[in-house]
C-alpha cells in the first residue's frame, strides 16, 4: 500500500513580510528597555533653574558718569611770522667804515647802539664850517645890532644844528631791539638815501622787532565758533624746546579759499630776550583754553566701541548709544550727557550685540 508523505516546506511556509515584522518588534522592545533603564527613578524640582540661567550671562563692568562742566583745550598748529619788516637805510651818503658783526642774518641789534658807521669826515667839516658861520654872525650882530644881523645869526645857528644832525646820522642805530633778517652792506661800500645813491645801495638790510612777531594758526570754523569770542584768550605756544605765553590778538575776517579754514593771530605776551623768541617760519603747537561746556560727561576711552558708540545696560540687556562727542580733555572724552540706564560698559565684550542679556558688576562712579 503506497504511503502518502507531506512536504516540510508546505508546513513552514509563511508570508515574506512576517519575518521583517518580527525583527521590527524586537528592535522596538530593545529601545523601550534602554529608555526605561536610563530614566531617573524619580523626578525632582530644580529650585536653582533661575540661577543657572543667570550663570550663563556674561558679567560686564560699568561706570555711572555724573553730569558736569568741562572746558576743552583746543590744539592747533601754526607758524611764526614777522608780519612787518623794516628796511634799514642811511639818511646820509658816504662810504661805510664799520659794520657790527651782529648786523648779519640771525644777529640781534640792541636799541640805540650803532651797528653801521658812515665816514664822518665831510660831516665833521660841515659842522666846523657851521660853527664858524655862527661866530661870524654873532660878531656882526654885536657890531651892527640890526635886525638883518640877528636874522643871519639865527640862520647860521640852524645850519649848525643841521650839520650836527647829519654828523650824528653817520652812526646808524635803531630805537628798539631788533633781529636781523638780512644784511646787504659791507665796509667800503657806498650807502645813502635813495636820491643820493643807487636804489639798491640805499637798503642796508632788513630787520624786525619783537612786537612784529605773530603766530598764524589756521582753525576750523566749527572750532572757532566754540572759542568765540576768541580775541583776548590766553594761549600756550610750544616749540620743540620752549614754551611761550601768547594772546589771541585778532581773527581773520575770511577763510582761506583752498583749505576753508580761518586763522587766529597770536602775539607773545611777556617781554623776553629777543634771542629766545622763535624765528619767523618756525612751526609751533598752539593750545587755547576754551569756555566750559555744561551738562556733559567725561568718559574714559575704555568705554568707546565701534562707530563712536558705547554699550549701556537697560533692563538687564545691552543697548547701543551713539555719542555726541565734543572733544577731549586731560580727564577723558567729553560728550553730551545721555541716558546711561544702569551704567556704561567699560572694555570690550566678546560677542556683544544689541539685546544681549548681561549681569552688571558693581558700578563705579565717574565725573
Amino acid at each position: 500500500m503506497q504511503q502518502q508523505t507531506s512536504d516540510p516546506e508546505d508546513r513552514t511556509a509563511r508570508p515574506a513580510w512576517f519575518g521583517y515584522a518580527q525583527l521590527g518588534i524586537i528592535l522596538i522592545l530593545v529601545v523601550i528597555a534602554l529608555y526605561f533603564a536610563r530614566a531617573p527613578g524619580r523626578v525632582t524640582l530644580d529650585m536653582t533653574a533661575g540661577e543657572d540661567a543667570d550663570a550663563g550671562k556674561p558679567t560686564v563692568n560699568v561706570i555711572r558718569p555724573m553730569p558736569t562742566e568741562q572746558a576743552l583745550t583746543v590744539k592747533l598748529t601754526g607758524a611764526v611770522r614777522a608780519y612787518d619788516q623794516v628796511a634799514v637805510r642811511s639818511e646820509v651818503a658816504g662810504r661805510v667804515t664799520w659794520v657790527s658783526p651782529e648786523f648779519a642774518n640771525g644777529g640781534s641789534i640792541v636799541a640805540n647802539e650803532a651797528f653801521v658807521r658812515i665816514d664822518p669826515a665831510r660831516y665833521e667839516l660841515k659842522v666846523e664850517a657851521a660853527e664858524m658861520a655862527v661866530r661870524e654872525a654873532e660878531a656882526r650882530l654885536a657890531a651892527q645890532n640890526s635886525r638883518s644881523a640877528e636874522a643871519r645869526l639865527g640862520a647860521a645857528r640852524a645850519e649848525l644844528k643841521l650839520a650836527q644832525l647829519d654828523l650824528e646820522r653817520t652812526e646808524i642805530s635803531l630805537p628798539y631791539d631788533a633781529r636781523v633778517v638780512s644784511s646787504s652792506i659791507s665796509v667800503g661800500e657806498l650807502a645813502g638815501p635813495v636820491e643820493g645813491v643807487d636804489s639798491r645801495a640805499s637798503v642796508l638790510g632788513m630787520v624786525y622787532q619783537p612786537g612784529m612777531l605773530q603766530v598764524d594758526a589756521p582753525v576750523d570754523p566749527k572750532v572757532l565758533a566754540y572759542l568765540t569770542p576768541a580775541a583776548g584768550r590766553i594761549a600756550s605756544i610750544h616749540t620743540r624746546t620752549e614754551e611761550y605765553e601768547a594772546k589771541v590778538e585778532r581773527v581773520s575776517s575770511v577763510v582761506a579759499p583752498q583749505t576753508r579754514l580761518a586763522s587766529l593771530f597770536l602775539k607773545f605776551v611777556h617781554d623776553r630776550p629777543l634771542e629766545s623768541l622763535p624765528l619767523p617760519g618756525t612751526f609751533v603747537e598752539v593750545e587755547i583754553q576754551g569756555p566750559a561746556y555744561r551738562d556733559v560727561y567725561v568718559l574714559p576711552d575704555a568705554v568707546l566701541q565701534e562707530g563712536d558708540s558705547v554699550w549701556t545696560v537697560r533692563d538687564g540687556v545691552l543697548r547701543s548709544v551713539g555719542l555726541r562727542a565734543l572733544g577731549h580733555s586731560a580727564a577723558g572724552m567729553v560728550v553730551k550727557a545721555f541716558d546711561t540706564g544702569e551704567g556704561v560698559v567699560t572694555g570690550i565684550l566678546p560677542g556683544a550685540a544689541e539685546g544681549l542679556a548681561v549681569l552688571v558688576a558693581e558700578a563705579e562712579a565717574a565725573q
